[in-house]
């Protein structure tokens, strides 16, 4: 079963006295796990919890409240993640790397395409409980995320949710921003692609300090992996298609990079070779189809540069994994 994390949790501030039934609808153990800042607590105990909160605060769009509040952005995952940002590209890639951590099961996806860009949360399964009240707090965390940082630039007709209740997450304060129905086990939302190069606020918040011009950041490197492996398939992926999706200064990257003894075409030549590698020792999939993979439009460029990474062929690199 997934398991997530409490610490740091937002909403802990707020006093629910559920009674002695609502915690008897609990799994055994579930209100010592939510006391504790470092427990991790069966996903379906927090679904579950969540749903019996707004009950008894006769309240069905609790979580999108609690999501809207200013106050979640000190929630230190996302705190820390400002802090430490200048664009959004940046804040994302932070993000995802430490909200991974909190939990064991759960995958975070940000897929970004020429003109708009897909966050995505996958569950890795179908929740026994309604994930109802976690979506709609999902909702409004990352409208005001958005809000914060864009200021005037923000506008809510441009984003789309895709959650499993939307009607739990409809309030005004979301203004125009479109809901539409989705399965429990995933939850997602777009955004134009342009937002995640805009810079963050710098009057965002006065008490967090922040570097100014810093150059990108290791996770923002992890990031540019991730999009290279998303988008291998595609034979005009290059220095210049990466650079074109994900908006960074060019020089600025490079220059990073260089000083640390790489650079953007290694980056995706590292990639390319374990990718090359894996679906080779995976045995599923023919050296054809490994080629299309990774983006060769002829199966010998594709040997040469395996030669080229390894000393061996495809084909004697698999019969040698057996």
């Amino acid at each position: 079963m997934d398991r997530v994390e409490l610490a740091g949790n937002p909403a802990a501030g707020h006093h629910l006295d559920l009674g002695g039934a609502g915690t008897e609808i609990l799994p055994r153990g579930t209100a010592d796990m939510l006391a504790d800042p470092s427990a991790l607590a069966p996903a379906n105990s927090i679904y579950r919890f969540a749903e019996l909160a707004a009950q008894e605060l006769g309240d069905p769009h609790l979580g999108v409240k609690l999501g809207l509040d200013p106050r979640i952005v000190k929630w230190p995952v996302i705190a820390d993640a400002f802090s430490a940002s200048n664009v959004m590209v940046e804040f994302f890639s932070r993000f995802l790397l430490d909200a991974q951590r909190f939990t064991t099961r759960v995958e975070f996806h940000l897929r970004i395409g020429a003109e708009t860009s897909w966050f995505e949360r996958d569950r890795g399964f179908m929740p026994a409980d309604s994930p109802a009240q976690i979506d709609a707090l999902s909702v409004g965390l990352f409208v005001n995320i958005f809000r914060l940082v864009l200021g005037d630039g923000f506008q809510d007709r441009e984003m789309l949710f895709r959650v499993c209740a939307p009607e739990v997450a409809r309030i005004p304060a979301l203004g125009q921003c479109a809901l539409m129905k989705g399965d429990a086990r995933k939850f997602a939302f777009s955004f134009p692609s342009e937002w995640l190069v805009l810079p963050i606020r710098q009057d965002r918040d006065a008490a967090s300090p922040r570097l100014t011009n810093k150059p990108p950041s290791e996770s923002l490197i992890a990031a540019i992996r991730s999009n290279i492996r998303s988008n291998m398939a595609d034979p005009g992926l290059g220095v210049p298609a990466l650079v074109a999706q994900m908006g960074f200064n060019r020089r600025a990257v490079q220059k990073y990079l260089r000083d640390r003894g790489s650079g953007l075409s290694d980056l995706i030549e590292e990639e390319r070779q374990k990718l090359a590698c894996e679906l080779l020792d995976a045995q599923a999939m023919s050296v054809e189809e490994i080629s299309d993979r990774l983006g060769y439009t002829d199966v010998s460029n594709f040997s040469r540069a395996f030669r080229r990474w390894t000393g061996l062929a495809p084909s004697r690199w698999r019969r040698e994994g057996d």
